[in-house]
């Protein structure tokens, strides 16, 4: 098995955490660099790596001009997302990138084009894809276990407005903390769970009583999917209810019963979060077997990122550039609804106001 060199862009809370608990727990990649434009965060990353300083660089363009390496991980800020993987393809280099994507479908679409130019591979880390919750959820549905689906209702609910305003907690500051940040998960997990593509949204948000997030942290949406399935979605960063896993509930109505399902507990290091029922009309909800996988989330993201670079082969539910700028849309069409405050065609959705 080929091992691939990566160069990882990106030290901050969830970069370091990528640094730490899932890059060195995959055997066929190893991290030959690490690039993060603040001094102090580069000095943080030595000491608790125990790296040597010539691994360590401000730049991308520094880190590739010294070290050899196949492939860079993207895990700064969306904001810089486009002009790192541009750089990284057009440097020959084959890119991981963490959710989201980009910031606009105009963005991703330009980048797809490029690493298809160069014939490389550009993924993007839609990690709760690789749980096995998700994936048997979805072999339910293509296999009509219950019946044609007809409906989906999800719940998330997780309280995260705990840490006082005057301390340094970037999660307030975010903007759009929740459809953003979050609701991508959701959005993508729609779009595989169900085997359909998103064609209307109607997305409306607000901030609850108490919030110190700067962006509204809480959203329901309507979401119309190509052959009829409708979605009912809620979530809500500052919810007094009791907490979902990352994944959230997810209840499918089908022709003859219901799926329930879940996935993505507090750590994306275990599998206490998931779950998969089926219940026939009529009988009581019996659990699903799920399968076992030896790796889950991040870390098969990346082990299955890595696998595809040495073949160029990619297993089902990876989620290449090209695939994701579906889910991209959805999420952006959300905000552009709730910013508009109508109904707004999928396909059709312009830049998010913040563009």
């Amino acid at each position: 098995m080929m091992t691939v060199r990566i160069v990882q862009v990106g030290l901050g809370r969830w970069g370091m955490d990528w640094a730490e608990t899932v890059v060195p727990r995959v055997s066929n990649v190893e991290a030959v660099a690490w690039v993060e434009p603040k001094p102090a965060v580069l000095e943080t990353v030595r000491s608790r790596l125990g790296v040597r300083p010539g691994q360590c660089f401000s730049t991308l363009d520094a880190a590739l001009s010294n070290v050899a390496a196949d492939a860079v991980l993207i895990t700064a800020n969306v904001e810089v997302h486009a002009s790192l993987i541009e750089f990284a393809l057009e440097s020959g280099k084959h890119v991981l990138v963490e959710k989201p994507f980009v910031s606009t479908v105009a963005q991703a679409e330009n980048l797809v084009d490029l690493a298809d130019h160069h014939h490389l591979i550009l993924m993007v880390s839609q990690n709760f894809r690789f749980f096995p919750a998700a994936i048997t959820a979805a072999r339910l549905v293509k296999e009509q276990a219950l019946g044609p689906l007809d409906a989906v209702h999800i719940e998330f609910r997780r309280f995260a407005n705990y840490t006082p305003a005057d301390e340094s907690y970037g999660h307030y500051a975010l903007r759009q903390p929740l459809l953003e940040a979050l609701s991508i998960h959701h959005f993508d997990l729609m779009r595989m769970v169900l085997g359909q593509e998103p064609r209307q949204v109607y997305c409306t948000t607000w901030q609850p009583t108490g919030s110190l997030f700067r962006e509204p942290p809480a959203a329901s949406a309507t979401v119309i999917f190509d052959r009829g399935t409708v979605v009912t979605y809620r979530a809500n960063w500052l919810s007094c209810g009791v907490d979902t896993p990352y994944g959230g509930e997810w209840h499918l109505d089908c022709a003859n019963g219901e799926i329930t399902w879940s996935c993505r507990g507090d750590r994306d290091l275990t599998l206490d979060g998931d779950q998969v029922s089926i219940r026939k009309r009529g009988q009581a909800a019996v659990p699903v077997d799920l399968p076992e996988m030896a790796s889950f989330g991040r870390r098969e993201s990346l082990a299955t990122f890595a696998r595809a670079v040495e073949t160029g082969a990619v297993t089902p539910y990876v989620s290449l550039g090209r695939d994701n700028i579906a889910s991209l849309a959805l999420m952006q069409a959300a905000i552009e609804s709730a910013h508009r405050r109508r109904v707004i065609s999928v396909n059709a959705a312009s830049s998010p106001p913040y563009s």
